[in-house]
């Protein structure tokens, strides 16, 4: 019921398209900390989650037992994260480095002049916080990838399958009030959203269980890095 009441509350979501051909950008600064360090699985309407919701009108006891299948489920996602990312250790992968090259590959094509830009985030997603750089000259931007995270997920006890959450932000360097472009990409979307990029998912790297990711590392990796590059390429298609 508190979800319902806050989403009904929230405002809508109005991206802002990149005017290429008027905003007179060439130089980017992109915020180094894009996307994070190790993969995450994501699983939506597990038994966990239906267990909780349907302790919720047996008071005290069906809070206890709803706790505790929270619990459960916690514990079995950690240990799954564990061997996802242990076998994907196996082959060297790197997450943020696959999107980052891809990225920054893509950006070049078009002839931005990129650097770093070290910003902290306020939290562990969300977009940094930007004030005037007065280092910046006409044409500099700062480039804001947050990537909400990546990794396997699964849907209604259907396969695991690769995906990506992005959320993209452009501000004008001196005046960050201005913003150039505001976007969100997801990759293998649970429900695609007509204002946001949607990219389908590749059922080639789809896995009935974990253990069968566990078991051919590479293919999943190889899944992994097709979604993440994917991404880059769809983030930077909104710079075009």
């Amino acid at each position: 019921m508190v979800m319902g009441a806050l989403s009904g509350c929230a405002t809508p979501y109005h991206p802002i398209p990149f005017d290429h051909a008027t905003s007179g950008v060439s130089k980017l600064q992109i915020v180094d900390d894009t996307m994070p360090a190790t993969a995450h699985i994501r699983k939506l309407a597990t038994n966990g989650q239906n267990v909780a919701s349907s302790t919720g009108g047996l008071g005290l006891a069906g809070l206890v037992v709803g706790l505790a299948a929270a619990g459960i489920e916690a514990g079995i996602a950690n240990d799954q994260n564990s061997k996802i990312n242990a076998a994907l250790a196996t082959q060297g992968f790197d997450g943020k480095a696959t999107f980052d090259e891809a990225f920054q590959t893509d950006l070049h094509t078009q002839n931005f002049d990129t650097s770093p830009l070290k910003i902290a985030r306020d939290g562990s997603h969300g977009f940094v916080t930007v004030t005037p750089l007065k280092s910046a000259t006409a044409g500099n931007a700062v480039l804001d990838v947050d990537g909400y995270g990546y990794g396997y997920q699964q849907v209604g006890g259907t396969k695991w399958r690769p995906y990506v959450v992005i959320s993209v932000k452009m501000s004008d360097a001196n005046d960050p009030t201005k913003i150039l472009l505001d976007n969100r990409v997801e990759y293998n979307a649970v429900v695609p959203g007509t204002l946001t990029v949607s990219i389908p998912g590749d059922d080639a790297y789809a896995f009935d269980k974990i253990e069968d990711i566990q078991a051919n590392p590479a293919k999943a990796a190889e899944g992994l890095k097709a979604a993440l590059v994917a991404s880059a390429h769809a983030t930077a298609q909104l710079l075009k």
